[in-house]
């Protein structure tokens, strides 16, 4: 009588299966799924595993459901040694995927031999970068792949990535490249990676804006101080949380991430912070932009420490919009300049800009590349900060003093603009590493001509100008005075 209720319950779970494939019965037949399994244990795992190589929502249900069963410890080693049989037998490469996601899963991960690998790794590309909608996605996505793979696989998968997502890849490839635990080899690599391809920088439809970050700054007699920064998730009863320990020192100590906090209260943070309060602090702020320095200051001073950041400092961090403020300066993003000034010698000016932008402005050459591409795109006002940037840093280099001109001949600065052609004559001719820029003669000779027409205008703005007239007519006016009786 068991083994015929057993027999029927398998029946009652094969049924529930295929009923997922109508929308209908599909919340009832997920019940049903969750409540035999729990009831047959160990016997339900061949029917689960044979499922795995099913339709997309049978093979979804099994996969949960194996997952649960794998908490148990008496499941658990049945479920493994049943997904390793699937890996070796002759099933699908769509399901050998499916059981290698669920072995890693379950912290035992396998490998497998495919028939077509390269198609493989194409689709979890592309199932990776449909995953990739928003700045929390792409943190946990790059945490995952520091933890769980190699260096080497972790650059394997970007290249396909490039191949079927450019902009997913170069959104991830750049997450990768700001994390500090990755080491310095592999970040170059990493940089390489973004600078190799510009065309990841095709545009990305803009996500929907985030829900509002609350905030507490706490700080106790120590002048320790936590941040807690809250968000509500998107159409979830949940929220997302952040707690930021900054010690005496002004180093992170530590950090506390919660994906999926409860919706438990109206305010649901009011608990840490209360047990906070108990514990000495108190709220000193909760002005969002006072925590996100708070946090970017000791997040600097950690990295400068050589402290590691951990996972939580990574995943967080978006709830404060603090992207690469942990890093305290970018030698890595040479290739990526270098990238930038070859798309700009080649007129592709969008393309440039866009690599300029997302390098660090310490660069000892951004500032007058990236003024050069604002000049070449029209935008003389704005670039004329970073023209003048470049002259400060490098005022025996010719060229920012000829951008720096275009500039402020375009906007109608006449004295500037003779001063800066002045400064590049006498710069050209105090250097010989232009002699081969075929360029260069027609420059000078223009800078010339310039010059002198400035100086023809200058004089006669001097000339006709009312204070010269009434200076010049002063004189006349006392010699006729004296003259008469």
């Amino acid at each position: 009588m068991a083994d015929d209720s057993a027999f029927a319950d398998l029946r009652r779970l094969a049924d529930a299966l295929a009923a997922l494939e109508t929308r209908a019965l599909r919340a009832a037949a997920t019940r049903s799924i969750e409540q035999l399994a729990s009831k047959l244990d160990v016997l339900a795992v061949p029917l689960l595993v044979r499922t795995l190589a099913s339709t997309p929502v049978a093979r979804e249900a099994a996969r949960r459901t194996l997952v649960t069963l794998a908490t148990q410890l008496s499941a658990r080693t049945r479920v493994l040694e049943a997904l390793r049989a699937l890996i070796a037998a002759q099933a699908s490469d769509d399901t050998k995927v499916c059981a290698l996601g669920l072995l890693a899963e379950l912290g035992a991960p396998e490998t497998a031999k495919f028939s077509d690998p390269v198609a493989i790794q194409r689709r979890s590309a592309l199932a990776l970068a449909a995953q990739l909608e928003s700045p929390s996605d792409i943190a946990n996505a790059a945490d995952m792949m520091v933890r769980k793979l190699a260096d080497r696989d972790v650059l394997q998968m970007l290249e396909v990535l490039v191949d079927v997502a450019p902009a997913a890849a170069h959104r991830l490839a750049g997450e990768l490249a700001l994390r500090l635990d990755v080491d310095r080899e592999q970040r170059a690599k990493l940089a390489q990676v973004i600078a190799a391809a510009p065309r990841l920088l095709e545009s990305v439809p803009p996500a929907r804006p985030p829900r509002p970050t609350h905030v507490a700054v706490l700080v106790d007699a120590a002048v320790r101080m936590v941040v807690v920064a809250t968000r509500k998730q998107a159409g979830e009863r949940t929220w997302r949380r952040w707690a930021v320990l900054i010690g005496a020192s002004g180093c992170i100590e530590d950090c506390l991430h919660e994906e999926a906090a409860p919706d438990g209260a109206l305010d649901p943070t009011a608990s840490l912070i209360a047990n906070l309060c108990a514990d000495g602090y108190h709220v000193a702020s909760s002005d969002l932009a006072h925590a996100r320095m708070v946090v970017a200051t000791a997040a600097r001073r950690t990295s400068r420490a050589d402290v590691t950041l951990g996972s939580s400092y990574y995943l967080g961090r978006d709830l404060l919009e603090l992207r690469d403020a942990h890093v305290i300066a970018q030698p890595l993003e040479a290739p990526v300049l270098s990238r930038a000034f070859e798309l700009l010698a080649a007129g592709e000016l969008a393309e440039a800009r866009a690599l300029f932008e997302r390098c660090s402005d310490s660069a000892l050459d951004w500032a007058g590349g990236y003024g050069a591409c604002l000049l070449a795109q029209g935008e003389h006002a704005a670039a004329i900060a970073p023209l003048e940037r470049a002259v400060a840093g490098e005022p025996a280099w010719p060229l920012h003093h000829w951008n720096l001109a275009a500039a402020l001949h375009k906007l109608g600065d006449a004295r500037a603009c003779q001063a800066s052609l002045r400064r590049f004559l006498t710069t050209s001719a105090g250097t010989q590493v232009l002699l081969d820029d075929l360029d260069q003669p027609a420059r000078i000779a223009h800078a010339k001509q310039l010059v002198a027409e400035l100086e023809r205008i200058a004089r006669l703005d001097r000339a006709l100008s009312p204070r010269r007239r009434a200076a010049s007519a002063r004189p006349r006016a006392a010699s006729k005075k004296r003259k008469k009786p």
